[in-house]
Formats: structure tokens, sequence, C-alpha cells
């Protein structure tokens, strides 16, 4: 199963669209993970959608706010959805008699708002035993080692961060080429750079991974 996420930042525009064409094109996802499209999911051409294989499958609930997160997936799949809020979107997808889950992450830049987002996919992940697998933009860090700055991070959301991670005993993957993936876009002394974006997984992802 190939999974692709992009944090967009606007969908509207044409270039962007025809890049995340291009992409659809190359890997030929099974699912398509997408933050911050800044429209509605209702303006997306259905056709265009098609052509490329896919359909929109769901979108978060951000009450009167427009969604930031959505989930498209190939025509051909029918996830289970498990939880949808307005930082995550939760699915189950059966592949061949093997069940996967999944959780594509956008959370809150405030600390004390991301604490029912880590409660709502430790409460999850003890109710199925599955491969797991959180992708996305969890805006935090683990420690100093992921930030570039002249400032230090706040250690309370690091170690909340890294708490949540091994209560669940989930793995935090490694990247390619970039080791940053978001920056304030200041200059000099004021710039930031930190590791916002990410995959976590549990044993069993890395042990089903291991045996496909």
């Amino acid at each position: 199963m190939k999974c692709l996420y992009w944090n967009l930042r606007g969908l509207a525009n044409s270039p962007t669209k025809l890049a995340l064409q291009k992409m659809f094109v190359k890997f030929k996802p099974d699912l398509c993970l997408v933050s911050e499209p800044w429209m509605l999911i209702s303006n997306l051409s259905h056709k265009w959608l098609r052509n490329l294989g896919l359909k929109g499958f769901t979108v978060n609930n951000r009450n009167n706010r427009i969604q930031n997160l959505w989930c498209l997936c190939s025509i051909h799949l029918s996830p289970t959805l498990l939880d949808i809020n307005d930082q995550s979107i939760s699915l189950k997808v059966d592949l061949s008699g093997k069940e996967f889950g999944i959780t594509v992450v956008y959370a809150s830049t405030c600390y004390v708002k991301r604490r029912s987002l880590w409660s709502a996919i430790t409460n999850l992940h003890s109710q199925h035993d599955i491969p797991w697998n959180c992708i996305g933009d969890f805006n935090t860090i683990l420690g100093s080692h992921e930030q570039r700055s002249h400032y230090t991070p706040a250690r309370l959301a690091m170690e909340e961060f890294q708490q949540w991670s091994d209560t669940n005993n989930f793995i935090h993957l490694n990247t390619r080429r970039a080791s940053y993936t978001w920056s304030n876009g200041r200059k000099g002394r004021f710039n930031i750079q930190r590791r916002l974006d990410r995959v976590i997984v549990n044993h069993n992802w890395i042990t089903a991974a291991a045996s496909t």
C-alpha cells in the first residue's frame, strides 16, 4: 500500500494542483492525505479525481472553520473511519485480509490542545491490536536536536510528545533529505527551523512491513 502525505498550503492555485497531479501519476498512491488545502473539498473536481483513480473519502471536523485535513483514496479502496476530530482522521484499511490503522495528523500549535490528540490516538491504539501508522504535521519536536534556532524549545511540550510516544511504543521513522520540515520564514537570529512533519509507527507495523 502506498500512502502520500503533503502539507499543500493551498490547493486552489494551478501550480500546486499540477504538482499534486504529477505525484499521483508518478507514485499511484492508495491513500493521499492532504493538509492545509485552504478550500472546501466540494470545490475540487470529482472528474479530476476520478481520472486519477481517486475519490474523496472524508475530511476532518473543525465545526465552523474550514477543514484542514483531507483523506483521498483509490476508487478501489473502502477504508473504515475510526475517529475524526479537529486535529486528526483515523481509519482502518483491509488489504487482502490484513488490517492496518492509519492516523493523519495536523496538530494544534497549542500544546494544551495537543493533549486531546495524544489521548485520542492512544485510545484508538489500545482498542485495535493492528499495525498502526501516524503521519502528518505534529507541530512539536522530540528534543532540541530537531530544532535549529538561537532559542531554546519549550521543554514541557517535548516531554509530553516523548512520553506519548513511549507509552504507545511508537517508533519515529527516519526521514530522507531535509532534516527540518518547517521554518518561520524569518532571517538571521530570528529564524527557526523544526522537524514537524514525520511518520510514527508501532512495532506491528514494522513487523508487517518486514514480512511483505
